[in-house]
């Protein structure tokens, strides 16, 4: 083994980026590099490029991978991408089993490396320190959507690794009718993640515009308040990724705090302000005061996964 040091990925469905841990830097990533997923024919290849960048290549090294997809068995497939993860291969080259992770769930694992710094509060009660004894949700909104819950077991904090965006999408107000029957006029098996994610913007769009269709999210959420259906779209967004914020506090007693990470969450901090989503969040009948006492923050950081990945190491 090369000393203390350790190997960590983050390996999404465009790209991967590689890191090291130990030595000075402690669990802090470092050496970090990042490969496009169309430059390499599998990801054994940009790992081998890497480790020959960082002159690792023949190093014994443990290692955490946290990847864009659902971790079962040996075979990752890796969500909307041509990779795939083999457990094995990766365990030939670095010559440890790795041990791999979603990466929603890394992202929780993250939050421990954090100070209350790196959470913006939203409506509601001031974000608290992750520590031990803790329950937490974290939901990721990004090309997909992601959760991961994290709580206390034996003495520790663990990540559960979950599905929870494929959940099936509930409509509650006009708009959302019109886009679940939308979908459905479309032929389409549509959950929560088909709304809440860069895709579900255009398509939201879509649907309460009649069928006019938009080429990027920004071109929904740059036109707030310019276009009133994209102001419409971003309303259902938010107000129902309360809701669904809400029902996660419930499923998982994460009474100390929900987490909202990726880009499209921290390209809405306003409309997130806006009443809308606290009110949909707490709209659960018997649990109401006590989802009025959970803390809901952004975490403005984009690393997350790395840093996840090296809690994960520390907390093996």
């Amino acid at each position: 083994m090369a000393g203390d040091v350790a190997l960590v990925a983050d390996i999404g469905r465009q790209s991967v980026r590689f890191g090291l841990t130990g030595g000075d830097a402690g669990l802090m990533p470092r050496d970090v590099r990042k490969y496009m997923t169309v430059e390499h024919p599998t990801f054994t290849s940009a790992l081998v490029a890497y480790l020959g960048g960082v002159g690792l290549r023949e190093a014994r090294l443990p290692s955490v991978l946290a990847v864009a997809g659902a971790v079962r068995g040996d075979l990752i497939n890796l969500t909307g991408s041509r990779w795939y993860i083999s457990l094995s291969g990766v365990e030939a080259v670095l010559r440890v089993r790795p041990r791999a992770l979603n990466e929603c769930a890394a992202n929780a694992l993250a939050l421990t490396m954090l100070p209350t710094a790196a959470f913006t509060p939203l409506q509601g009660p001031p974000p608290r320190l992750v520590e031990t004894g803790g329950s937490y949700v974290v939901i990721g909104t990004g090309t997909g959507l992601g959760v991961a819950a994290l709580v206390t077991a034996n003495g520790k904090l663990a990540p559960i690794q979950t599905e929870a965006g494929h959940m099936s999408f509930a409509a509650a107000t006009a708009d959302e009718r019109t886009f679940a029957q939308y979908c459905t006029s479309k032929g389409m098996t549509f959950d929560i993640e088909t709304l809440l994610s860069a895709p579900g913007l255009l398509l939201a769009y879509e649907a309460l515009s009649g069928g006019k269709k938009l080429e990027k999210p920004e071109d929904v959420t740059r036109n707030i308040g310019r276009d009133p259906v994209s102001t419409a779209v971003v309303r259902m967004f938010v107000e129902h990724l309360g809701s669904f914020a809400g029902d996660l506090a419930l499923a998982y007693g994460a009474w100390d705090g929900v987490f909202l990470t990726g880009a499209i969450a921290r390209a809405l901090h306003p409309q997130l302000m806006d009443p809308g989503f606290r009110r949909r969040m707490e709209s659960k009948a018997a649990f109401r005061r006590q989802l009025s006492e959970v803390p809901v923050s952004l975490v403005n950081r984009n690393d997350l996964e790395l840093l996840g990945a090296a809690a994960a190491l520390g907390n093996a």
